[in-house]
């Protein structure tokens, strides 16, 4: 018995060695896929559109900075206080969420000494607590 168990293991061990070698490679691999195919049942649109919007708003934005007036975990908060700053400033508000707090964010700036003099201007307005972050802006 102790031989036919351990001819069955050395059977096994030489045989799947032996599949292996017949297994060819280039047999194996499939077509490159012609893409986009897909519809997006939802938009209706192509993947390929989606990919040109991003690339596109990629062009129209570039590396700057905006003054944060404001943050709160509160959307109603930060809500209210984006309608209240729309009538009295005269830049670009940008309620955006990173979570867990919505900022409110003024401005878009090229270099840091525009934000700086924009910040000043604020500061005598009465706003208090600003300050200027790096971010994507439009130009």
């Amino acid at each position: 018995m102790k031989s036919f168990v351990m001819f069955a293991l050395v059977f096994n061990i030489v045989r799947s060695q032996d599949t292996l070698s017949i297994l060819d490679s280039k047999s194996v691999r499939d077509p490159a896929p012609n893409t986009p195919k897909v519809l997006d049942k939802i938009f209706g649109i192509t993947e390929i559109s989606i990919l040109d919007s991003i690339k596109n708003s990629r062009l129209k934005t570039k590396s700057g900075f905006r003054l944060q007036i404001f943050e709160s975990s509160s959307v109603e908060e930060a809500n209210r206080l984006l309608n209240k700053n729309r009538k009295i400033l005269t830049d670009s508000l940008y309620l955006i969420f990173e979570a867990p707090l919505y900022k409110l964010k003024y401005g878009n700036y090229i270099n840091k000494t525009d934000a700086e003099n924009a910040k000043k201007q604020l500061l005598r307005k009465g706003y208090k607590n600003i300050w200027i972050v790096r971010s994507r802006i439009h130009f």
